[in-house]
């Protein structure tokens, strides 16, 4: 890991520990094994760094997301599962960035988290544009609101950093199937002999 790396992944595990307003500049450099100096060189504040934390884990996201939207092999079905296996997936494996932002996220500048919130509506824009799809294409119920599924989506998947553990009964992609189980259930278009009389 270079020395950035280090210094994230330090900031990362002293946050979670501690808290980011109990946390210093020298105790982060301690941990990592570098300078403040170092530090400085890469980061102009500790607010900046934990935007970082959070940029590493939305940019990710927004690139898979991304690429299932373009994917012309796809049902609106398929890709709107695919979002959710991704989501719930990147959570597990950045359970320690989401945490520390979600409990942290006061802290990052007015200007840094103008940034963070364009990134977190421009994936709900890819949800959006998902269901959409699934709308028009005769998938999807066209009497729900659409806002208010995508919103939903992120409430369920978001929530996850709170109780799934690496070691529970459900591997990440086991939750995240279950999850489509249930919002696809009511998602889905109902054929005139399904509709209760």
């Amino acid at each position: 890991m270079d020395t950035r790396g280090k210094i994230i992944q330090s900031a990362v595990e002293l946050f979670g520990q501690k808290g980011y307003h109990s946390t210093s500049i020298q105790e982060i450099g301690e941990h990592a094994g570098v300078s403040k100096g170092a530090i400085f060189h890469y980061f102009p504040n500790k607010s900046e760094i934990l935007f970082v934390i959070h940029e590493k884990f939305i940019d990710i996201i927004l690139e898979k997301a991304d690429h299932v939207l373009h994917r012309e092999d796809l049902s609106a079905t398929q890709k709107l599962r695919e979002l959710i296996v991704d989501l719930v997936q990147l959570i597990a494996d950045f359970k320690p960035y989401v945490v520390v932002f979600f409990k942290e996220y006061k802290y990052v500048d007015e200007d840094r988290l103008a940034i963070i919130k364009a990134k977190r509506d421009r994936c709900e824009q890819i949800f959006k544009a998902v269901v959409e799809q699934g709308v028009a294409g005769g998938e999807f119920r066209r009497d729900l609101d659409i806002d208010m599924i995508v919103k939903a989506i992120f409430g369920m998947c978001d929530w996850t950093h709170q109780w799934m553990r690496p070691d529970g009964r459900l591997t990440p992609r086991q939750i995240a199937l279950t999850f489509c189980d249930l919002l696809l259930g009511g998602l889905r278009q109902q054929v005139s002999g399904d509709r209760p009389a």
